[in-house]
């Protein structure tokens, strides 16, 4: 319970701070840095921060993803976790090598792609796909998160401390969740850049930026991004495998979404196939995939929720006009919450074998007295 108030109390403090927010223009409510911090910039201005993985320098924007981290090619990168445990390099090298194998089709584009010189290179033609804004990224191919990295990374502390970079040294849960291959799809590099972390939605429209044959939205102005209809029960499919698996949070709104989507778009055979060689390859399938079934709400509601997951959710759906420390503190408290809901629900799943254990022995003993 202390938990909860001191979580309504930084909601409250974040709502009278929210214009003196909107005033300071030098550090954004979700950067770890400020324009002013930055070590270098991009061509289009975008500030970048030097941090060391392994030893190597790499590139960490403001809200503390990595540059060039997704790239998809045929040999092992030079930086791996630190620990042996979960790797990102490692999964992205078994999807290039034997996942995608002989099935190199983009998940959004649906264009085919090849090796070209280690990297894995789109063919435009395929698919018919145009750049939008950023043709170079859009000849190669990337890994991308179907559940951003930046969406699981704020849900655990060390990405306040140093993002992406950081949370990979540091935790190995989130290595374990980075290199998840369930999560991870190949897609053009111009779509992965343009999706960024942007939740999933319906977006109005077909303005068809990609090509006319090219069925990915995205709406910068509301930022979503509404997938090719025939991804719609992928797309769910791994959104409840994330939530469950990793204990991640998903709104009503998202809920009822991605049910619609799994019942709308069943699994196909490409789905199984990739399922099952993920399984041999990780150790586990994909329940939603391997038992697939219409469901409804109730069915997937499979992590307890209550009003502090939606005043949380309420939260972070607003943080970007929050300041960053009320951020943080409402994400610290959160964990702290979820962390003694296991404890709680652990605690009475034991006490319910106990006792259901006790009832057994003495409906036994009675039987032999009898």
């Amino acid at each position: 319970m202390r938990s909860c108030f001191f979580l309504l109390i930084a909601f409250v403090i974040s709502s009278t701070a929210q214009a003196e927010t909107n005033n300071n223009s030098s550090l954004n409510a979700q950067a770890l840095f400020s324009y002013e911090q930055a070590d270098v910039y991009t061509a289009d201005q975008q500030a970048l921060r030097r941090v060391f993985l392994a030893g190597l320098p790499r590139y960490m924007t403001q809200d503390g993803d990595l540059i060039d981290e997704d790239i998809a090619s045929l040999e092992q990168a030079p930086l791996a976790a630190r620990s042996s445990d979960y790797s990102f390099s490692q999964s992205k090298l078994v999807l290039a090598q034997k996942i995608y194998k002989d099935h190199p089709i983009g998940f959004y584009s649906g264009c085919r792609f090849h090796a070209q010189q280690k990297l894995l290179v789109p063919d435009w033609k395929t698919c018919g796909y145009q750049a939008r804004k950023n043709p170079e990224r859009a000849k190669r191919i990337e890994w991308e998160h179907v559940v951003p990295a930046w969406t699981f990374g704020h849900q655990l502390q060390c990405w306040q401390q140093g993002g992406r970079a950081y949370c990979r040294d540091h935790s190995a849960t989130f290595r374990q969740m980075e290199a998840d291959m369930h999560n991870l799809v190949p897609a053009i590099g111009e779509l992965n850049g343009d999706r960024t972390n942007f939740p999933y939605g319906m977006v109005n429209g077909e303005a068809r930026a990609y090509g006319a044959k090219v069925n990915m939205e995205i709406d910068f102005k509301t930022h979503t991004a509404e997938p090719p209809d025939n991804v719609y029960g992928d797309v769910a499919r791994i959104n409840f495998y994330m939530r469950d698996r990793y204990h991640l949070a998903l709104s009503n709104q998202q809920l009822q979404l991605f049910t619609a989507w799994n019942n709308l778009d069943p699994v196909d055979t490409w789905e199984q196939q990739r399922n099952e060689l993920i399984r041999q390859a990780q150790g586990n399938d994909n329940p939603y995939v391997t038992r697939y079934q219409h469901l409804d709400s109730k069915q997937v509601e499979a992590v307890e929720r209550d009003w502090i997951d939606e005043l949380y959710l309420l939260i972070f759906n607003q943080r970007s006009s929050l300041p960053y420390f009320v951020f943080a503190l409402a994400t610290i408290l959160y964990l702290g919450y979820l962390k003694y809901r296991r404890s709680r629900a652990s605690s009475q799943k034991s006490s319910s074998t106990n006792a259901s254990s006790t009832a057994k022995k003495t409906t036994t003993t009675k039987a032999k007295k009898t």
